[in-house]
């Protein structure tokens, strides 16, 4: 694929404008009540899939440190950081590109994509927060329902492929279900794929889990490219960092469409990220405590006899069609940003895991 750089710094801008909403406005959507509770206080967010329990101690001392750099350009620590992420994952520097968080890899993906126009296919729901982009700049589109069991449909996604399909993406764990395809899955799918589309799978909830991450077949695969966040496990989404990782080659393209790859990222989230990566005790407290207060919110849907689906994330997919009452309403007046119908047969919607005193508390409002 070839790129024209002066091209692309119209058809980016443009792009970047097809946003009509803002990432806040975006993440809005989740909740019919977030413009009336967003500056209260009081209220109990339980819509964002946001990490309850803090950002490692390890980090914060890291980032407090670090204020002491904030007059000086980021060299050392993007060095550093992008190091580290390749040992992390047993590959090489060239093989990561860091971002002010994933949402912002998808979009930059996406205009990448869009180069000559074309054809993508996403499953529904998921997170596709580039959709609008995709739109804008021209691209036709694919929106394959997930099977009656939640899942992402590998097969119908496969049979969509037409000539001119530049993206398929992914997201496993899938937001909003939860729900995990396998690593021999997936493999599968992405061997079944002509190598001219590009794979993207969005692993933000991958960490939650104790399956192993596609990014070591980047190299194998030269078409997929994986990315990962900090905002989940790490605690790290108001500071914002994420990562992708590809083939040299596609990491080399994508940098192409950066006036400077990675200058939106700031040294005190890189100082902290740094940090966090090592902080391995504070890791294991948070996958331990969400798998705790997942078990917990299981249960508890179990015994108002609400239907679930099996989550592999910081959050769980349920069914509001045998619930007697307002549910919204109650979210509402108790202060509790929750989630919104995401399908509406069956009424399915979304409930992120705070602590075990706000999902106490909620369990409480919805009684």
């Amino acid at each position: 694929m070839s790129i024209n750089r002066r091209d692309w710094l119209k058809t980016a801008f443009l792009g970047s404008a097809a946003l009509t909403l803002s990432p806040l406005e975006f993440f809005a959507r989740e909740t019919p009540n977030f413009a009336e509770l967003k500056k209260d206080d009081a209220t109990i967010r339980l819509c964002f899939n946001e990490n309850p329990f803090g950002t490692s101690p390890k980090a914060l001392e890291a980032m407090q440190k670090s204020l002491n750099f904030s007059s000086m350009y980021d060299f050392k620590f993007a060095d550093v950081l992008c190091e580290k992420l390749a040992e992390k994952n047993q590959l090489k520097k060239d093989n990561i590109l860091v971002s002010a968080g994933s949402s912002f890899l998808l979009e930059l993906i996406t205009k990448y994509v869009s180069i000559n126009k074309g054809h993508i296919i996403i499953p529904n729901p998921s997170f596709t927060i580039f959709e609008p982009i995709a739109e804008f700049l021209g691209m036709s589109k694919s929106v394959i329902p997930l099977t009656e069991h939640k899942e992402i449909d590998l097969e119908k996604m496969k049979s969509s492929i037409r000539k001119d399909t530049k993206l398929i993406y992914i997201c496993n764990p899938n937001n909003p279900t939860g729900d995990l395809l396998s690593r021999q899955e997936m493999d599968t799918f992405i061997q079944s794929v002509p190598d001219n589309i590009t794979i993207l799978v969005d692993e933000a909830y991958i960490e939650f889990t104790s399956q192993k991450s596609l990014g070591d077949l980047v190299n194998q695969h030269k078409n997929l490219i994986v990315t990962r966040t900090f905002s989940k496990l790490y605690g790290f989404a108001g500071a914002r960092l994420g990562y992708a990782i590809g083939y040299p080659k596609m990491i080399e393209n994508l940098k192409k469409l950066q006036s400077w790859s990675g200058a939106e990222i700031s040294v005190v989230t890189m100082a902290g990220a740094i940090a966090a990566m090592d902080d391995q005790e504070f890791i294991t407290k948070v996958f331990d405590n969400n798998q705790k207060v997942k078990d917990f919110t299981n249960s508890e849907f179990q015994k108002r006899g609400i239907k679930t689906i099996p989550s592999s994330a910081n959050f769980v997919y349920f069914s509001l069609e045998n619930y007697k009452g307002d549910y919204f309403k109650k979210l509402k007046e108790a202060k509790i940003l929750g989630g919104k119908t995401y399908e509406e047969k069956g009424k399915w919607t979304r409930i992120s895991l705070g602590t075990m005193e706000d999902m106490k508390r909620y369990f409480e409002v919805i009684s």
